[in-house]
Protein backbone atom coordinates (compact mmCIF):
# COMPACT_ATOMS: atom_id res chain seq x y z
CA UNK A 1 0.00 0.00 0.00
CA UNK A 2 2.99 2.29 0.83
CA UNK A 3 4.38 2.02 -2.28
CA UNK A 4 0.89 2.18 -4.51
CA UNK A 5 0.57 5.50 -2.38
CA UNK A 6 4.32 6.55 -3.10
CA UNK A 7 3.31 5.78 -6.96
CA UNK A 8 0.11 7.89 -7.15
CA UNK A 9 2.10 11.11 -5.51
CA UNK A 10 4.85 10.91 -7.61
CA UNK A 11 2.35 10.76 -10.74
CA UNK A 12 0.34 13.73 -9.51
CA UNK A 13 3.73 15.47 -8.71
CA UNK A 14 4.68 14.90 -12.89
CA UNK A 15 1.31 15.52 -14.44
CA UNK A 16 1.38 19.27 -12.60
CA UNK A 17 4.64 19.23 -13.80
CA UNK A 18 3.76 18.63 -17.33
CA UNK A 19 0.78 20.62 -17.41
CA UNK A 20 3.16 23.83 -15.79
CA UNK A 21 4.50 23.59 -18.96
CA UNK A 22 2.28 23.19 -21.29
CA UNK A 23 0.63 26.74 -20.50
CA UNK A 24 -3.13 27.08 -20.81
CA UNK A 25 -3.60 24.92 -23.94
CA UNK A 26 -2.74 22.19 -21.50
CA UNK A 27 -2.19 18.31 -22.92
CA UNK A 28 -4.00 15.61 -23.72
CA UNK A 29 -4.89 12.15 -21.66
CA UNK A 30 -2.63 10.06 -24.42
CA UNK A 31 0.52 12.79 -24.14
CA UNK A 32 0.08 12.89 -20.64
CA UNK A 33 0.34 9.24 -20.22
CA UNK A 34 3.06 8.89 -23.01
CA UNK A 35 5.30 11.86 -21.26
CA UNK A 36 4.88 9.78 -17.85
CA UNK A 37 5.53 6.24 -19.32
CA UNK A 38 2.29 5.53 -18.22
CA UNK A 39 -0.84 3.59 -18.72
CA UNK A 40 -3.80 5.79 -19.71
CA UNK A 41 -6.50 4.45 -17.11
CA UNK A 42 -3.91 5.10 -14.72
CA UNK A 43 -3.19 8.55 -16.13
CA UNK A 44 -6.93 9.85 -16.05
CA UNK A 45 -7.25 8.35 -11.83
CA UNK A 46 -4.92 10.81 -11.21
CA UNK A 47 -6.11 13.64 -13.63
CA UNK A 48 -9.59 13.16 -12.28
CA UNK A 49 -8.28 13.35 -8.13
CA UNK A 50 -6.44 16.14 -9.16
CA UNK A 51 -9.93 17.71 -10.58
CA UNK A 52 -11.27 17.07 -7.21
CA UNK A 53 -9.25 19.50 -5.43
CA UNK A 54 -9.15 22.39 -8.53
CA UNK A 55 -5.72 21.49 -9.60
CA UNK A 56 -6.67 20.30 -12.69
CA UNK A 57 -9.17 21.59 -15.18
CA UNK A 58 -10.19 21.05 -18.55
CA UNK A 59 -8.62 22.82 -21.35
CA UNK A 60 -10.41 24.42 -24.21
CA UNK A 61 -9.57 22.17 -26.37
CA UNK A 62 -11.45 18.68 -25.89
CA UNK A 63 -10.04 15.87 -24.48
CA UNK A 64 -6.97 18.28 -22.53
CA UNK A 65 -6.01 19.57 -19.60
CA UNK A 66 -4.63 22.63 -17.69
CA UNK A 67 -3.26 23.86 -14.34
CA UNK A 68 -6.82 24.54 -12.38
CA UNK A 69 -7.50 27.40 -10.33
CA UNK A 70 -6.22 25.38 -6.83
CA UNK A 71 -2.85 26.16 -8.11
CA UNK A 72 -3.02 30.10 -8.42
CA UNK A 73 -4.70 29.96 -4.79
CA UNK A 74 -1.64 27.94 -3.08
CA UNK A 75 1.10 30.09 -5.17
CA UNK A 76 -0.21 33.38 -3.74
CA UNK A 77 -0.06 32.32 -0.35
CA UNK A 78 2.51 33.47 2.12
CA UNK A 79 5.32 31.32 1.95
CA UNK A 80 9.40 30.67 2.13
CA UNK A 81 9.51 31.24 -1.24
CA UNK A 82 7.70 34.06 -1.19
CA UNK A 83 9.52 35.66 1.64
CA UNK A 84 12.80 35.07 -0.31
CA UNK A 85 11.47 36.57 -3.19
CA UNK A 86 10.50 39.44 -0.80
CA UNK A 87 13.76 39.41 0.74
CA UNK A 88 16.03 39.51 -2.56
CA UNK A 89 14.10 41.20 -4.89
CA UNK A 90 16.03 44.31 -3.95
CA UNK A 91 19.29 42.55 -4.77
CA UNK A 92 17.58 40.86 -8.37
CA UNK A 93 16.67 44.60 -9.57
CA UNK A 94 20.26 45.73 -8.29
CA UNK A 95 21.87 43.41 -10.44
CA UNK A 96 19.85 43.81 -13.59
CA UNK A 97 20.37 47.39 -13.24
CA UNK A 98 24.13 47.32 -13.29
CA UNK A 99 24.86 44.96 -15.61
CA UNK A 100 22.18 45.60 -18.00
CA UNK A 101 21.87 41.97 -18.28
CA UNK A 102 18.21 39.52 -16.99
CA UNK A 103 18.82 38.79 -13.34
CA UNK A 104 17.37 35.54 -11.51
CA UNK A 105 16.30 34.65 -8.60
CA UNK A 106 16.71 30.54 -8.59
CA UNK A 107 15.54 28.01 -5.85
CA UNK A 108 16.26 24.41 -5.72
CA UNK A 109 12.87 22.48 -6.07
CA UNK A 110 13.62 18.81 -5.52
CA UNK A 111 16.13 17.31 -8.43
CA UNK A 112 15.43 20.65 -10.40
CA UNK A 113 15.51 24.62 -9.64
CA UNK A 114 13.01 26.70 -10.46
CA UNK A 115 13.17 30.62 -11.41
CA UNK A 116 10.73 32.43 -8.24
CA UNK A 117 12.16 35.97 -9.96
CA UNK A 118 13.82 37.85 -12.59
CA UNK A 119 14.82 41.22 -13.57
CA UNK A 120 15.03 41.84 -17.54
CA UNK A 121 18.16 43.93 -18.87
CA UNK A 122 18.77 44.83 -22.51
CA UNK A 123 19.99 42.26 -24.11
CA UNK A 124 18.26 39.03 -25.91
CA UNK A 125 20.09 36.26 -24.44
CA UNK A 126 18.84 32.38 -24.76
CA UNK A 127 18.29 30.92 -21.04
CA UNK A 128 17.41 27.60 -19.44
CA UNK A 129 14.51 28.87 -17.62
CA UNK A 130 12.58 31.27 -19.85
CA UNK A 131 11.79 32.96 -16.65
CA UNK A 132 9.89 32.60 -13.69
CA UNK A 133 8.56 29.23 -13.13
CA UNK A 134 10.68 27.51 -15.43
CA UNK A 135 12.82 24.95 -13.84
CA UNK A 136 15.98 23.13 -14.51
CA UNK A 137 17.81 19.97 -13.54
CA UNK A 138 20.15 20.70 -10.94
CA UNK A 139 23.94 20.55 -12.66
CA UNK A 140 22.74 22.77 -15.44
CA UNK A 141 23.60 26.17 -15.92
CA UNK A 142 25.22 28.72 -13.17
CA UNK A 143 22.25 29.14 -10.79
CA UNK A 144 22.11 25.01 -10.45
CA UNK A 145 25.50 24.95 -9.74
CA UNK A 146 25.58 27.72 -7.32
CA UNK A 147 22.81 25.86 -5.40
CA UNK A 148 24.45 22.62 -5.55
CA UNK A 149 27.48 24.32 -3.51
CA UNK A 150 25.29 24.90 -1.03
CA UNK A 151 24.39 21.22 -0.21
CA UNK A 152 26.80 18.70 1.53
CA UNK A 153 28.34 16.14 -0.67
CA UNK A 154 26.64 12.98 -0.20
CA UNK A 155 23.43 15.01 -1.09
CA UNK A 156 25.04 16.66 -4.17
CA UNK A 157 26.18 13.21 -5.40
CA UNK A 158 23.18 11.90 -5.11
CA UNK A 159 21.07 14.86 -6.86
CA UNK A 160 23.66 14.65 -10.15
CA UNK A 161 22.93 10.50 -10.06
CA UNK A 162 19.48 11.07 -10.40
CA UNK A 163 19.41 13.83 -13.27
CA UNK A 164 22.61 12.61 -14.95
CA UNK A 165 20.71 10.89 -17.93
CA UNK A 166 18.76 14.06 -18.22
CA UNK A 167 22.25 16.26 -18.70
CA UNK A 168 22.74 14.49 -22.39
CA UNK A 169 19.80 17.17 -23.45
CA UNK A 170 22.14 20.29 -22.59
CA UNK A 171 24.43 20.74 -25.18
CA UNK A 172 25.43 17.17 -24.75
CA UNK A 173 26.60 17.55 -21.08
CA UNK A 174 27.67 14.48 -18.88
CA UNK A 175 28.85 13.67 -15.50
CA UNK A 176 32.32 14.37 -15.95
CA UNK A 177 31.63 18.32 -16.85
CA UNK A 178 28.90 18.80 -14.44
CA UNK A 179 31.34 17.67 -11.56
CA UNK A 180 34.03 19.86 -13.09
CA UNK A 181 31.73 23.07 -12.90
CA UNK A 182 30.54 22.15 -9.80
CA UNK A 183 34.23 22.00 -8.49
CA UNK A 184 35.28 25.16 -10.00
CA UNK A 185 32.28 26.57 -8.49
CA UNK A 186 33.09 25.39 -4.84
CA UNK A 187 36.57 26.73 -5.29
CA UNK A 188 35.72 29.87 -6.48
CA UNK A 189 32.50 30.93 -4.39
CA UNK A 190 30.43 31.62 -7.82
CA UNK A 191 29.86 29.74 -11.06
CA UNK A 192 29.64 30.99 -14.62
CA UNK A 193 29.33 29.32 -18.14
CA UNK A 194 30.93 31.10 -21.55
CA UNK A 195 28.98 29.30 -23.99
CA UNK A 196 28.68 25.97 -22.34
CA UNK A 197 25.56 25.10 -22.37
CA UNK A 198 24.01 27.59 -24.93
CA UNK A 199 27.15 28.29 -27.92
CA UNK A 200 26.11 32.26 -26.95
CA UNK A 201 24.83 32.18 -24.16
CA UNK A 202 27.00 32.73 -20.63
CA UNK A 203 25.90 33.52 -17.64
CA UNK A 204 26.89 34.22 -13.62
CA UNK A 205 25.74 33.36 -10.57
CA UNK A 206 26.54 33.85 -7.05
CA UNK A 207 24.93 30.87 -3.93
CA UNK A 208 22.73 33.08 -0.93
CA UNK A 209 23.91 31.05 1.94
CA UNK A 210 20.58 31.24 4.56
CA UNK A 211 21.38 31.95 8.29
CA UNK A 212 19.42 28.75 8.98
CA UNK A 213 20.38 26.82 5.66
CA UNK A 214 17.01 25.63 5.16
CA UNK A 215 16.53 27.17 1.46
CA UNK A 216 18.87 26.84 -1.43
CA UNK A 217 19.33 29.53 -3.61
CA UNK A 218 21.38 31.82 -5.88
CA UNK A 219 21.25 34.74 -7.73
CA UNK A 220 22.66 35.00 -11.41
CA UNK A 221 22.65 36.56 -14.77
CA UNK A 222 22.22 35.69 -18.17
CA UNK A 223 25.05 37.47 -20.77
CA UNK A 224 26.08 37.06 -24.17
CA UNK A 225 29.21 34.99 -24.35
CA UNK A 226 30.76 37.26 -26.31
CA UNK A 227 30.75 39.87 -23.56
CA UNK A 228 31.90 37.13 -20.83
CA UNK A 229 35.48 36.23 -19.71
CA UNK A 230 36.32 34.86 -16.67
CA UNK A 231 37.58 38.45 -15.59
CA UNK A 232 34.37 39.59 -16.30
CA UNK A 233 32.69 36.69 -14.87
CA UNK A 234 34.17 37.57 -11.41
CA UNK A 235 33.24 41.25 -11.64
CA UNK A 236 30.36 40.37 -12.37
CA UNK A 237 30.24 38.16 -9.07
CA UNK A 238 31.33 40.70 -7.13
CA UNK A 239 28.43 43.06 -8.41
CA UNK A 240 25.99 39.82 -7.18
CA UNK A 241 27.52 39.17 -4.31
CA UNK A 242 27.56 42.90 -2.97
CA UNK A 243 23.98 43.61 -3.97
CA UNK A 244 22.99 40.29 -2.11
CA UNK A 245 24.64 41.42 0.78
CA UNK A 246 22.85 44.56 0.98
CA UNK A 247 19.59 42.49 1.86
CA UNK A 248 18.76 41.31 5.40
CA UNK A 249 19.94 37.03 5.59
CA UNK A 250 16.84 34.62 4.98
Amino acid sequence: MASESSSNAERAGEILVHLGNAGVDGMSLQALALALGDAKSATRRALVALSKRGFVEPAARYGHYRLGPAIFGLANRTTSVTELVRRYRPAVTEVAAITQQSSYLMVRAGFDAICVDMHEGTAFVQTLTGGIGGRVPLGIGPGTVSILTLLDDPLALSILDHNAPRFGQYNRADMAKVTRELDRARALGFSYDIGETYPDAGGVAVPIVSSRGNTAAAVSIAIPASLLTQKRAEEIAGVIRAAIGKCAPA
